[in-house]
């Protein structure tokens, strides 16, 4: 359609050269009025005899006829050679798209836009090359030029707009397209919608509304099992994480425990949310709780990562934590976190001889920056200055193993 008006559209001149031409003939024919007269045509035996009148008008149609047929013929060359330039530059547009030649892919696609019946592709393309050299305003434009070229393409539109504002790590901007775009539940764009949404609370770390979109996600099977359970873990984290706040440790622990009991009993089990769990009690000074919740799990489930807060509980039975950790080491004897936790436990009961013997075990099972600490620490209290700098020194030295090699002061002559 848009062709064929390129084909018939009219210049000013020759609107102007149409009125002068049918005033002329007004006049003509006036003057014709009173004098018709006739025009004979011969050729052999064939004679042809009409009025002037008549004779004139048929010339001026038939010139009329031919001036269209030649202009039209012309037109269509020059539509064809037109047509045939914007797709090489769309091709070649395309192929610096695909090389990183955003200025020169930009250039081209713009212009073959113009020339193309079907400009959308050319400027979401234009777009992404005027994003990659961060020319905002340019990949705005183009955006607006996409959504005026083509009707019933809003929404591809606007979800290469959220995905170039997503690049840009411009996550607000990112969200409030989205939300425009997750109202439609029916939109053939919905699940892609929301897989993108998911993103983006995972980076604004908006852990309440990444649950609510949850069962969106797992109806719409936009991301595998897997993944699922992964952004459904990120988000328990992130909620009991923000959920240790409040003026009182009662608070706190409100919070932690009402945050808690939103989360699906199946995930009741997975260590790195009990291990935060634990932490957060820990940190609103309810360390019994703490004890209850990492001992009801290592029974079922063995973490080291458990096993290393259940060292640091402070306030829960630490005799009968010690009888638990006594029947945990009968079935790993060498388990290093396991000795280093009976260690602090120790420190706990006053037991100074035992806690070192359980932090010298787990240094012999592995070396560990903490198990050398926590013995230095015992040793200098105990009147052993030179074994515990030795300690420190030693997990210091494990500490700053992946640091840089670089120039250092000389050391102070004794």
């Amino acid at each position: 359609m848009r062709s064929l008006l390129n084909l018939i559209r009219i210049k000013g001149s020759t609107i102007m050269f149409l009125v002068m031409g049918s005033f002329v003939g007004a006049l003509f024919f006036k003057a014709v009025a009173k004098d018709p007269g006739y025009i004979l045509l011969a050729h052999g035996k064939h004679t042809f005899e009409t009025s002037l009148l008549v004779g004139i008008l048929v010339v001026v149609v038939f010139a009329v006829l031919l001036y269209w047929l030649v202009v039209i013929v012309r037109r269509l060359t020059s539509l064809s050679l037109f047509r045939s330039s914007s797709n090489k530059l769309t091709t070649d547009g395309l192929i610096a798209l695909a090389q990183g030649d955003w200025a020169n892919a930009e250039k081209r696609l713009a212009k073959a836009a113009r020339g193309n019946d079907v400009p959308l592709i050319n400027y979401l393309t234009a777009a992404q090359a005027a994003h990659e050299q961060g020319k905002d305003d340019a990949r705005d434009q183009y955006l607006r030029l996409a959504h005026e070229s083509t009707k019933g393409a809003d929404a591809a539109v606007s979800l290469t707009k959220a995905r170039l504002q997503y690049q840009s790590g411009h996550w607000e901007e990112c969200l409030a397209t989205l939300m425009k775009l997750s109202r439609d539940a029916k939109s053939p764009s919905y699940p892609y919608v929301i897989k993108m949404l998911s993103k983006v609370y995972v980076e604004l770390e908006d852990w309440e509304s990444l649950r609510e979109l949850l069962p969106a996600m797992k109806k719409q099977k936009v991301v595998s099992e897997d993944e699922f359970s992964r952004l459904a873990r990120l988000c328990y984290e992130g909620k009991l994480k923000r959920a240790v706040r409040g003026e009182s440790n009662q608070d706190k622990r409100k919070n932690l425990k009402d945050a808690w009991h939103q989360i699906p009993k199946k995930f009741h089990t997975e260590p790195s949310l009990v291990r935060i769990y634990a932490e957060g009690l820990i940190a609103a000074d309810a360390g019994a709780d703490a004890e209850r919740v990492i001992t009801d799990l290592l029974r079922k489930n063995w973490d080291d990562g458990l096993v290393q807060v259940y060292g640091q509980v402070m306030g829960g039975d630490v005799e009968k934590q010690m009888l638990w950790c006594e029947n945990w080491l009968k079935e790993r004897p060498n388990n290093p976190m396991l000795l280093l936790t009976m260690g602090r436990l120790s420190l706990q009961l006053k037991s100074w001889d035992k806690a070192r013997s359980y932090f010298e075990a787990s240094l012999r099972s592995r070396k560990s920056a903490q198990a050398y600490g926590e013995l230095g620490r015992l040793l200098s209290h105990m009147g052993e200055p030179q074994a515990s700098n030795e300690h420190f020194q030693s997990g210091l030295a494990m500490i700053a193993e992946r640091l840089p090699d670089l120039p250092m002061p000389d050391s102070p002559e004794p």
